[in-house]
This record gives C-alpha cells, structure tokens and sequence, in this order.
C-alpha cells in the first residue's frame, strides 16, 4: 500500500496532500519500530535458539536507548497529524500553503531528533546500569535501574501529552464538520486520523501502570510489560488497515479502481467535446439560414 502511495503521487494530486505526506513520514517510523520490536526485543526476550546472554552489555544499552527513542518517535507523529487536521477546517484556504513540503519535513524530523537529543544525555550517564537477566522460565528480562525508571516517567508523559494533544485537535475539528458541510475526503481522512489515535489510550494507561508498578516489579509490571510488545504491533500497523478500511480513495487505489474510473472519465470527456464541436458546426449553419431568410421576407 506504501509504495502505491509512492506512485499514485506523481500521478494524483489528490494523494499530494500534506496529509498523505504525514502519513507516509509515520509508515517510516512505524517501520522502524516494527522492525525493533520483532527484531531487536521479541528475540532477546523468548531467547531464540539460545543466542542471548545476560553478558551481552552492549546490547543491553542498545536495546534500552531504543525503546525510549521509539516512544517519542511514535507520538510525535501522531501530534503533528493532529494540527494538520485542525488547520484543514479552521484554515483550509491556507491548508496547502501552512503545510508545504519543507514545512511537513522539518517538523516531523525536528521532533524525532527533539526525542533523540533530550534522551541522550541521560543514557549515556547511566549507560552501566542497562543489563539482562535470565529466569528460571528462560526468558530474558531486561533491566535498567536509572533508565528503567525514565522510561517510565518518559512513556508515561509523552502518551499523556499525545492522548491530550490529539483528544483536542480532534474534537475541534469534528464540531467543525457539524458546523459546516466538508468535503467527504476530509471527513474520511480526520476518521482515520482519529481511529489511528485511539489505541494511544490503552498505551497512555499501560504506561501509567507501569510507573506505579516499577518499583514493586509485582505481576501488574511484568504483565503490563509484556503488553508492550503485542500493544506495539497493534500501534504500528493499525494505521495501514484503517486508511485501507476507512478511505475508499486508498481502497479503489489498492484495488487498481482508480485507472477504470479515469479511463470512463476520459472517454465521457471525449464524447463530450464531440458533442461541443458538432454543435459549434451547427450553429454557423443556422445564422446563414437566419441571414438569408429575412431579406426574402422584406421583398415580398
């Protein structure tokens, strides 16, 4: 579906809108953090073919500087969609101008780096505090002391602030919708902006738990962090699904519509024009008759 995106825009200017362009952004973070999850953490954890250790230091730091990068990477473009929703009905003459292509660009990018150079600092200080530990069922857990406990103080603000962010934008704009008639592409597109953003309130309460259950490391922690994994996958890949379920423009796209609709579109404009020319033959024909008719009448 991506990579028909990808296509469809250099022919349809109707998927160069800066939604779409959000929209592709946010496929390359739910990308990466896809392949973090199932590639990075789902093994370490079930320990496939016994290729994990808790020697594995450096891995550990990895692992741990990802998993907070990944969260306000996730959000951020998430919040960003928001805004742009809310500028398509309370600016929608400006829409195009307010989000231009270096506009979407440099705010996506600035937020993923924003996420990246807050977070830093505070790995690297307490780099020696990332380690795994193996348990009797064999699964390796992961630890972190210091940046365990910032993961969860950081997880838990960023969904709150994109819980909240998202709750706002959303809900002005779709009063908006009730004021006024919008198109139907704008309403299917803020539908699937906001059903994207729900699962972002089962993670904002996960985190919640999580932080009030760190310090125990009782069963609501180690279930909440199991929850993660399988939240995560939800998270990433809802956002294809939706747009596939929700936007019929995406949905004629995928399933190749749109090139049958141009080409009735086409021949209904051929016909037309056909029929424009014969009548501009027509009427020259008809003022002769006219021109010749009225002196013939005077003479008799």
């Amino acid at each position: 579906m991506i990579c028909k995106l990808l296509l469809a825009r250099r022919k349809m200017l109707l998927f160069k809108s800066s939604y779409y362009s959000l929209f592709l952004l946010q496929s390359v973070a739910d990308f990466y953090i896809f392949v973090f999850v199932e590639i990075i953490m789902r093994p370490r954890k079930l320990n496939y073919f016994n290729l994990f250790s808790e020697n594995m230091k450096s891995y550990a730091v990895f692992s741990m500087a990802n998993l907070i990068f990944s969260r306000g990477i996730l959000c951020s473009g998430h919040i960003v969609i928001a805004l742009n929703r809310l500028t398509a009905f309370y600016l929608p003459l400006r829409q195009e101008r307010i989000w231009s292509s270096w506009t979407i660009c440099l705010s996506v990018i600035s937020l993923w780096m924003l996420c990246i150079v807050v977070s830093t600092p505070v790995i690297i200080s307490h780099h020696n505090d990332a380690h795994f530990f193996l348990t009797q069922c064999g699964v390796l857990y992961m630890s972190g002391g210091p940046l365990g406990e910032y993961n969860s103080y950081q997880g838990a603000v960023v969904s709150v602030v994109t819980v909240a962010v998202c709750s706002a934008c959303y809900t002005c704009s779709y009063r908006k919708t009730k004021q006024r008639k919008y198109a139907m592409v704008e309403q299917r597109l803020l539908l699937c902006a906001i059903a994207s953003a729900v699962p972002f309130c089962i993670e904002m309460v996960r985190s919640i738990l999580v932080l009030l259950s760190a310090k125990l490391k009782n069963d609501l922690f180690k279930t909440m962090t199991s929850l993660w994994f399988y939240e995560m996958g939800a998270i990433v890949s809802s956002s294809v699904w939706l747009q596939l379920i929700i936007n019929k423009n995406v949905r004629d796209l995928i399933l190749n519509r749109t090139s049958a609709n141009q080409g009735s579109r086409t021949h209904s404009d051929v016909i037309l024009r056909k029929m424009i020319t014969n009548q501009s033959n027509v009427a020259p024909a008809t003022r002769r008759i006219s021109t010749v008719s009225v002196p013939v009448r005077e003479k008799l």
